[in-house]
């Protein structure tokens, strides 16, 4: 798909916390200095960064494009609506442009839809907007760099997670590690390990609950992996379990 001509616009990406949920801030988009979208739907909101940002960022282009969310409804559920362009690259590779914003109700769970295509979203009254692709990788990049977002509660689960991934941990033949986030109430991390079933009635989850009396992350998720690691992962589910929120 290749992009028209048109006004070249600069992205600037930001963090905001909604709500005073600090674990939990949101990606702005703002295009020339201002938040976007915001005539469209007021009030609508970005992603979290880690779905957002990263070296496998969804908004860096891919040859041909492909259709992104990048901003969801008011309640914070992607379900219930979307703007979403398809990113493209242009033909010369000098620019980056979002075209074709559309809006779809209970299609994506994430940033990105794999089968959105064979949908047909409702279109948004937007205008492409085409960005100069240095440095429209440059502030994904920088924003990406930019952790100032990332709470102790955040930094403590993203280490378990990463802990526990890289010793390939199961919590039963058929379970294995599909998220891991800041405890709702109180201090420590909540874990959930779930089954990939072909069959959605045999779906399983099991999600634990751990605490630490360290204050640093690193020291908290240390502990934590430590505690996990004596007992077998047969005995996590009532050592640790609870049920899922």
């Amino acid at each position: 798909m290749s992009s028209p001509t048109g006004h070249v616009s600069e992205l600037q990406l930001r963090f905001l916390v909604l709500d005073d949920r600090t674990d939990w801030p949101v990606v702005q988009v703002f295009v020339d200095g201002r938040e976007a979208f915001v005539d469209q739907r007021p009030g609508w909101q970005g992603f979290d960064p880690a779905d957002m940002l990263g070296d496998q960022s969804p908004l860096l282009p891919l040859d041909g494009g492909r259709r992104v969310a990048v901003y969801r409804c008011s309640c914070g559920i992607e379900g219930c609506g979307v703007i979403a362009p398809v990113i493209v690259p242009s033909p010369d590779g000098r620019r980056v442009s979002w075209v074709d914003f559309r809006n779809y109700v209970g299609v994506f769970a994430g940033p990105t839809a794999p089968g959105s295509d064979r949908v047909d979203g409702r279109p948004w009254p937007i205008r492409d907007l085409h960005f100069d692709r240095i440095q429209y990788i440059a502030e994904i990049r920088r924003a990406s760099g930019d952790r100032s977002w990332e709470t102790p509660g955040r930094v403590t689960a993203r280490l378990v997670a990463a802990g526990l991934r890289a010793r390939d941990v199961v919590l039963a033949p058929d379970l294995r590690l599909g998220w891991v986030a800041p405890a709702s109430e109180g201090d420590g991390v909540m874990l959930s390990f779930a089954n990939r079933p072909s069959d959605p009635e045999s779906f399983i989850q099991q999600v634990l609950c751990l605490s630490s009396g360290h204050s640093e992350p690193e020291l908290a998720a240390q502990d934590i992996l430590d505690r996990l690691q004596a007992v077998p992962t047969g005995e996590w589910g009532s050592r640790f379990g609870r049920q899922p929120p």
